[in-house]
């Protein structure tokens, strides 16, 4: 009984383990969302405008003042004192203005923030789905290798019958080699994957994840004309631009406003030796001879000048992203369409059959080797672009365009 139940344990441990290393991409790009680093430093950014809306909402510290006077001449002495508070004036039409600015600058951020979620859940994909086909891929070199060693193990009999010569035999060791020198290239590939994908997604303490399949589909149901569209609607770097033009004209109006001069009103209490007492009013105003904010106003001018110029540039930026990785994929998809039904394997095995009977030669084996090596990562490399371009166009349009597929 005691047996039975250190088995069950055992089993649980193990289901637990590998439920803890399994990560579909839906989990990576929300490990992505709460721990990349990049979201981070944004998001830190979003909560610092947050904290400015709310400093510029505050209402100004009044200036306490107290004064005395004690005065002798002789005999004679007066002595006077006066308890008074100061308060600026220019809050009542300053506070809303710069209050509107800082929201704006809060949107932008947030905007941006949106922007890079959008670009690292690309990131995520692409690094995913490489890390996942190239996992496949070193597991179908493992099982290749297997093979091989089989074919080495039998050429080595039959060149101990006479059937095959020294050179042969030496031949056919030396391709072996040569390909699990390419299978450990493909291992470090993989690794490269695997660690682009971990920094992405910050689980830096995992040392192996075992990801699953997922099926997006390559049909797009827009054309170029449509996606870039869409994109104009919804970059929301776009729409960050457009929002900071908003807010530097808030910070324009705001500067306008400065021209008004700086005022502030003091309320009192007076008392003097002679029994005088009573309430003192003071109201101070700057007179605007010189400094009436022109530099400012200048500089907020310029700013709106610069942005609406960037902001043109930035469209016509998207306009070619859109249709740089439009024609990227579409170019790539014809190409995968026509070589994903290639039958590596059968080169393979047909070679190596015809081999063993002494069908071909040996030069045509090895090239039966060769093409299938090269068929394989040219394969996995293509799939890899095919997908990685699908997207970046996603991310190029600012939206959701990538269905699962069927």
């Amino acid at each position: 009984m005691r047996q039975y139940r250190l088995l069950i344990v055992l089993l649980f441990i193990v289901a637990t383990t590998y439920a803890q290393n399994r990560l579909t991409i839906d989990d990576a790009i929300k490990y992505a969302f709460e721990n990349n680093i990049e979201l981070q430093k944004q998001s830190a950014k979003l909560s610092k405008a947050k904290v400015e809306i709310d400093e510029s909402a505050r209402l100004p510290n009044p200036i306490f003042s107290y004064s005395r006077e004690e005065l002798k001449f002789g005999d004679l002495s007066y002595n006077e004192w006066i308890a008074s508070g100061t308060l600026s004036l220019n809050f009542l039409w300053n506070r809303w203005s710069k209050i509107n600015s800082k929201e704006k600058a809060k949107e932008v951020e947030q905007l941006l923030y949106e922007r890079l979620k959008i670009k690292t859940a690309a990131d995520v994909r692409s690094q995913y789905y490489a890390y996942f086909l190239y996992s496949k891929l070193l597991s179908e070199f493992d099982g290749f290798i297997k093979q091989l060693e089989e074919i080495a193990g039998i050429s080595n009999y039959r060149l101990s019958e006479g059937d095959i010569s020294d050179y042969e035999y030496r031949r056919i060791l030396v391709e072996i080699n040569k390909i699990k020198s390419i299978v450990t290239e493909v291992e470090l590939k993989k690794n490269k994957y695997f660690n682009n994908l971990n920094l992405l997604i910050g689980l830096n303490d995992v040392k192996d994840i075992e990801v699953v399949p997922f099926n997006y589909s390559l049909q797009l149901e827009h054309e170029l004309d449509q996606l870039t569209s869409i994109a104009l609607e919804n970059r929301k770097d776009l729409l960050a631009f457009k929002t900071m033009i908003e807010s530097e004209k808030s910070s324009l109006s705001y500067n306008k406003i400065q021209i008004i001069p700086e005022m502030s009103l003091t309320a009192g209490y007076k008392e003097q030796a002679d029994n005088f007492n009573g309430t003192v009013f003071q109201l101070n105003v700057a007179v605007p001879l010189f400094d009436r904010n022109q530099t400012g106003i200048e500089k907020s001018e310029i700013q709106i000048d610069l942005l609406s110029k960037e902001l043109l540039f930035l469209k016509e930026k998207i306009k070619r992203e859109v249709s740089e990785t439009y024609t990227r994929f579409t170019s790539k998809k014809m190409i995968y369409d026509s070589t994903k039904d290639s039958k590596l394997e059968s080169i393979f095995s047909t070679a190596a059959y015809s081999y063993q009977q002494g069908e071909i030669s040996l030069v045509d084996f090895i090239d039966g080797m060769n093409a299938y090596v090269d068929g394989l990562i040219l394969q996995t490399d293509l799939e890899i672009e095919v997908y990685s371009s699908l997207f970046r166009l996603e991310d190029a349009v600012g939206k959701e365009i990538i269905k699962i597929g069927q």
